[in-house]
């Protein structure tokens, strides 16, 4: 039962832009221990979130790869995927599209979600809409003799 709820997240919020799900699956006491800096960290938060990526991303969808409960906790790993059509992060649109994973942990009470964290690959998502340069890999090129 836990793992519906916080996949109603997922499916309803993020990929349909729905934000009113949130208030019926979040505890009013929600936190987001990973919500971005300057950002409300309760439900709210996560209501600017959705409408940030979708403003970016009209057709983003998120995947559920595989989710799991444990000792009250729902872990998820999810990949968005979306064509940057609006302006996200400082970058106008690019047309481009793009793909992103993410890992969720959310600790349910009740029935519903009283906290969150995340880990994401937010740096791939920058990189693929020009934000930010890919890093120099070089260091980790195999020299001749190590090739063999």
């Amino acid at each position: 039962m836990s793992a519906l709820t916080a996949r109603r997240i997922i499916e309803e919020g993020f990929s349909k832009g729905d934000v009113d799900v949130l208030d019926e699956v979040m505890t009013p006491d929600f936190v987001n221990h990973n919500a971005p800096p300057g950002m409300d960290t309760g439900i709210d938060g996560v209501k600017q979130v959705i409408r940030v990526e979708r403003t970016g991303f009209p057709d983003l969808n998120v995947e559920i790869i595989r989710d799991f409960e444990v000792d009250g906790f729902v872990i998820q790993q999810v990949r968005l995927t979306g064509t940057h059509k609006g302006p996200v992060f400082g970058v106008p649109a690019t047309g481009r599209t793009v793909v992103w994973n993410e890992i969720h942990i959310a600790r349910i009470r009740d029935g519903r979600v009283a906290e969150h964290w995340a880990c994401n690959d937010l740096h791939s998502l920058l990189m693929q809409i020009g934000k930010i340069d890919p890093p120099d890999t070089s260091a980790f090129a195999l020299t001749p003799a190590e090739q063999g």
